[in-house]
């Protein structure tokens, strides 16, 4: 059994290195013949692509989805793998609520059915000790073969030539014979993404065990408005857009410019007695000031070689991976003492892994940090495409 795992294609984003105005690049074609390189030019058994594969939030789902179908059906026409497993990051998250909808709500009314709750996560997993496929739990394969249901995202390949994918969120566990691997995108390490449950946490309606299933849902309120909302509101996104591309060059002009236009309007809206009205004031300069230095001094994971070394960062993780741990002891794995993420667009080698102690879940109380790196052209970074071979052996080959 043969797996590759890649992350941060960003399909829809004009730096994608892989696919520029819907035609394979050069770095594609490297991509591929490390691929064929590693299988001995056969296919792969499992293409892991580990989330922000396609960018919603800086195009409409339209354009997103026309810029993708060019990848897909590459990797189809190539012969690259048999099936792929999509785990959905920040940027595509889309994917998994879609899936979420398709599978409770439509097919269920559909057949005339009640529909059921959501089930917010959906672990993966894949075991060499017993050489079995693909496991999703709670998911029933299709009658007489060894494949799942189809979903909507076949229609990204041409007609009557798809490939199965299987979308697992968030997680996916590898166990070998030495180690258990959990391949996750990484974005719930970042406090947009967990800004809710950290801030209410101490709420009674919310005690008790924080799961994978809880990290998620309880986070949907706010998450589901920065994730894809953001990338389908026209104009408005790609004003959107520009601020947050000038904000990276520390530049703010065009965002002074947003503010002066829209406070004198906010100060119009808010109606408070006169008596008071010095509070309207204060807030709507507090707003003022907050923008502008949010603009100024962005902190984003993206190209951040401290990411890991954060302390905030660190103490998510704790919380994320106990989760993990948890889930991959409900599923019958051992708590995974090896994790492959993506998300920064920093690789971290086969070779150079993080290593990360005093953890009390796993053997030896130390887990190992690998990262994928990312597919944009921008700052000059490159990516570590990983490799399972037949034996469960992990490796990564650079791509620039």
């Amino acid at each position: 059994m043969n797996i590759g795992i890649i992350s941060d294609v960003h399909l829809g984003d004009d730096h994608c290195k892989l696919i520029r105005g819907g035609n394979i690049t050069a770095t594609y074609e490297s991509l591929k013949n490390n691929i064929f390189k590693f299988t001995k030019k056969k296919a792969l058994d499992y293409l892991v692509l580990d989330g922000d594969i396609i960018d919603f939030s800086i195009n409409s789902f339209e354009e997103s989805c026309i810029a993708a179908k060019y990848f897909f059906r590459a990797i189809e026409k190539d012969g690259l793998v048999k099936e792929l497993i999509y785990i959905p990051g920040n940027h595509d998250k889309h994917v998994w609520d879609a899936v979420e909808w398709e599978t409770n709500i439509i097919r269920r009314l559909k057949e005339h059915e009640d529909p059921r709750g959501f089930r917010r996560t959906q672990p993966g997993l894949i075991d060499y000790k017993s050489n079995a496929p693909l496991e999703l739990s709670g998911v029933s394969r299709v009658v007489n073969t060894k494949h799942y249901g189809t979903l909507f995202l076949e229609g990204l390949f041409e007609k009557g030539k798809t490939l199965p994918i299987n979308v697992v969120y968030p997680n996916l566990y590898i166990r070998t014979e030495k180690d258990v691997y959990l391949i996750t995108h990484g974005h719930m390490l970042e406090l947009a993404w967990v800004l809710l449950s950290e801030v209410f946490c101490g709420e009674p309606e919310l005690a008790g065990k924080q799961g994978i299933r809880e990290l998620e849902e309880f986070n949907i309120p706010l998450t589901s408005m920065i994730c894809t909302g953001v990338g389908q509101g026209g104009a408005v996104s790609k004003l959107f857009y520009t601020i947050q591309k000038e904000a990276k060059r520390g530049k703010t002009g065009r965002m002074k410019k947003l503010l002066d236009n829209v406070m004198p309007k906010l100060d119009q809206l808010i109606e408070l007695p006169g008596y008071v009205e010095f509070l309207d004031d204060a807030l709507l300069i507090a707003i003022r000031k907050a923008a502008l230095y949010l603009a100024g001094d962005v902190s984003d994971s993206r190209y951040d070689e401290d990411f890991f070394k954060k302390e905030s960062v660190r103490k998510r993780f704790l919380i994320f991976h106990a989760a993990s741990c948890s889930q991959a002891e409900e599923l019958g794995f051992e708590a995974p003492n090896k994790i492959i993420f993506g998300h920064t667009h920093e690789p971290l080698s086969y070779e150079a892994p993080m290593e990360i102690e005093n953890l009390s879940f796993v053997k030896d109380g130390k887990a190992y940090l690998y990262n994928t790196g990312g597919w944009l052209d921008e700052e000059g970074k490159s990516a570590e495409i990983f490799f399972f071979d037949d034996n469960g052996s992990l490796s990564s080959v650079n791509i620039k």
